[in-house]
């Protein structure tokens, strides 16, 4: 139903983004592998009304299976393209799972030197797959791309703001950030947020006349 979605975002950097004082002195890359549109949900509920710092927040990660078999798609594909380059020399031990020695998924240096129709698509075993659930779940973070407390969707649904940015049930109040999107944008928050100001700009210009 949305072949235009992104399912897996993948963001490629040049270097070692962790303790360097862990791996040799070569050159680096990293790929991350991002969830265009995660359905897991997190939360964030006051605790207190006289204080803004005493509060219960859960992130949600992964409360939803469907983004722990994403994240484990996203892993397969990103090595598959690494192993490829030429460059690509080997693998660094600590960003990888931990296979089992003989398995077809533990790869070597040697396999790196391989090119053209030698390189052949891993076969991971379930017991691999079983492996890279358990790194992604030590390992999972955040970009911090926050959205949604506030979602512009009908009341009956949980929703916060209306169509014009106010806040049902108060008078003289409109939310117009990033807490007012109801889903997520699978892009670079910073241009939806500048969208939403514009946006609300217009919306505040027409209603005062």
């Amino acid at each position: 139903a949305f072949e235009s979605r992104p399912l897996m975002l993948l963001g490629v950097v040049s270097g070692f983004l962790g303790d360097h004082s862990n791996i040799d002195a070569n050159q680096h890359i990293m790929m991350g592998c991002y969830t265009g549109y995660p359905w897991s949900r997190g939360s964030i509920h006051t605790k207190s009304a006289d204080s803004l710092t005493d509060y219960d927040f859960d992130s949600g990660f992964f409360s939803d299976e469907s983004d722990v078999n994403t994240q484990i798609w996203g892993y397969k594909i990103s090595r598959e393209i690494t192993r490829r380059l030429p460059y690509s020399i080997g693998e660094l031990e600590i960003g990888h799972p931990k296979f089992k020695e003989g398995s077809p998924a533990k790869l070597s240096d040697a396999d790196y030197k391989k090119s053209g129709s030698e390189v052949a698509d891993i076969v991971y075993s379930a017991e691999d797959d079983a492996a890279i659930e358990a790194w992604v779940r030590d390992n999972v973070n955040t970009t911090w791309h926050s959205l949604g407390t506030c979602a512009m969707r009908p009341q009956a649904d949980g929703g916060v703001v209306d169509a014009n940015l106010n806040v049902y049930g108060t008078t003289g109040l409109k939310i117009a950030d990033l807490s007012m999107v109801p889903e997520n944008v699978g892009a670079n928050t910073n241009n939806t947020a500048l969208t939403v100001g514009e946006k609300a700009a217009t919306i505040i210009a027409a209603e005062l006349g």
